[in-house]
């Protein structure tokens, strides 16, 4: 299983966040990691850097869908009854992830049932 203190200082670097707060975001971190690593091709790559941010990648986008329901309102029009929602944060984590992702493409598969973990 990839190293989780080497998962949880590559979020922190993201979050711009302590060791303290990042204890808050443990969940998400456990999750992303055993979703990467039911992933992998070979368990020997565990460890690499590019598993370790994606993991990190994958928690961040939890949290960024996660924060963008509690404070996500940007603007509101009584007349009309309307709001705008602020998606920048989700947008960055679901780039950051992809990104991640096709990095790790050489050491992550794809194809499977998707609902392996059922």
């Amino acid at each position: 299983m990839t190293d989780l203190s080497l998962v949880k200082n590559e979020l922190s670097k993201v979050l711009n966040c302590d060791e303290a707060q990042i204890l808050e975001y443990e969940g998400y971190i456990n999750n992303a990691v055993i979703c990467v690593n039911s992933l992998l091709k070979n368990s020997e790559n565990e460890n690499d850097i590019r598993i370790v941010n994606l993991c990190a990648m994958k928690a961040y986008y939890q949290i960024a869908l996660t924060n963008c329901d509690d404070d996500g309102i940007t603007s509101f029009k009584a007349g009309d009854i309307s709001y705008t929602k602020d998606m920048s944060s989700v947008t960055k984590a679901r780039e950051l992830l992809n990104l991640a992702i096709s990095d790790c493409g050489d050491l992550i598969s794809r194809r499977g049932f998707a609902f392996k973990a059922v």
